[in-house]
């Protein structure tokens, strides 16, 4: 127990410290979230940005960083762990996190197809948002779920200047947790905070109808839906989802605990608490399996919980934008 303390003391130090450096909460400088937007011709200024929040392609880097801490925790003592924790992002954090991450190619791939999907469907209802490529932020969620409400004020200001020098009057999201921060949190710390913030889902939930009648695929698999916790409980989009994905042709099936009754994916708490966060993952993704080998979600953090089991139990998991881009 007294190494878990050290442990997360040390994490929470470094997430500051790299927010602070270079506006990443791994630290990272190199430009890893423009990537998948190549080809797609997204102008870079715009009223209208479409904000990823760095959310699915933060996902191999993760995974890899989870892994580093779970196999140093092993055989390091709490002081040298702890100083490992606090000065790897630092010093050999960032090359050993971008060279592991190229070895997550599958997961590097669905956060890629998911945001080219959504993009793709966006601009089937004829929207066409810009997209700030490099200058695109982080949002801090991390910051304000781990209750670090200092550093996450000053991120919050940071943030808000950044998009408004960029002209921005409206926020499309592609995930929960962005979505969460830019609609509801920061109005919290912003005075006369005047966003205009929506998820994709709500966007393109307002021409269904077009939807239907300008998706190019079939799609053939029978999915079982996994709501995330918080698309689920803290922005109530339940229905979106479902009414889009049966417009593209998806024959939707729901687990025992679905919609506000549905079950967490064991996210995000796998730096500090693998072991549990395992256990509640495995226990959800079991759970789905009995009903269907294909499993739709909305939420990266879900995503990385749950596709890990994909090659053990022989299932496969896909975001909604992943569906959408074998829809378009």
């Amino acid at each position: 127990m007294e190494k878990i303390k050290v442990l997360i003391s040390q994490l929470l130090s470094s997430l500051i410290d790299n927010i602070q450096r270079t506006g990443d909460p791994l630290g990272i400088k190199k430009v890893y979230w423009a990537d998948w937007a190549e080809g797609l011709n997204l102008p870079r200024t715009g009223e209208t940005v479409l904000l990823t929040g760095r959310m699915y392609q933060m996902l191999p880097y993760i995974t890899k960083a989870v892994s580093l801490l779970s196999q140093t925790e092993k055989f390091l003592s709490k002081k040298i762990l702890g100083d490992i924790v606090r000065r790897g992002s630092k010093l050999a954090g960032e090359k050993a996190l971008t060279w592991g991450a190229r070895k997550e190619e599958e997961l590097l791939s669905k956060g890629v197809r998911s945001l080219r999907g959504i993009v793709k469907a966006l601009s089937a209802i004829g929207l066409h948002p810009a997209y700030l490529y490099e200058d695109e932020p982080y949002s801090g969620v991390m910051l304000y779920d781990l209750g670090l409400d200092e550093t996450l004020a000053e991120h919050i200001d940071k943030v808000y200047r950044l998009l408004k020098e960029h002209g921005v009057k409206e926020v499309i999201c592609v995930d929960p947790h962005t979505t969460l921060m830019l609609k509801n949190v920061y109005p919290q710390y912003i005075s006369g905070y005047d966003l205009r913030v929506r998820h994709y889902l709500e966007v393109l939930d307002e021409q269904v109808t077009e939807i239907e009648k300008n998706r190019k695929g079939k799609i053939e698999e029978k999915f079982v839906m996994h709501d995330s916790c918080v698309m689920a409980r803290d922005l109530s989009i339940i229905e979106p989802q479902r009414r889009l994905l049966k417009a593209i042709g998806v024959q939707l099936l729901e687990p025992e605990h679905t919609k506000l009754d549905t079950l967490c994916c064991g996210g995000p708490i796998e730096y500090a608490f693998l072991d549990l966060a395992s256990r509640v993952s495995r226990n959800r993704i079991e759970k789905l399996a009995e009903i269907s080998t294909h499993i739709a979600l909305t939420c990266p953090i879900c995503l990385l919980n749950l596709a890990r089991y994909e090659q053990e139990l022989g299932i496969k998991v896909s975001d909604v934008g992943e569906i959408l881009d074998m829809a378009f």
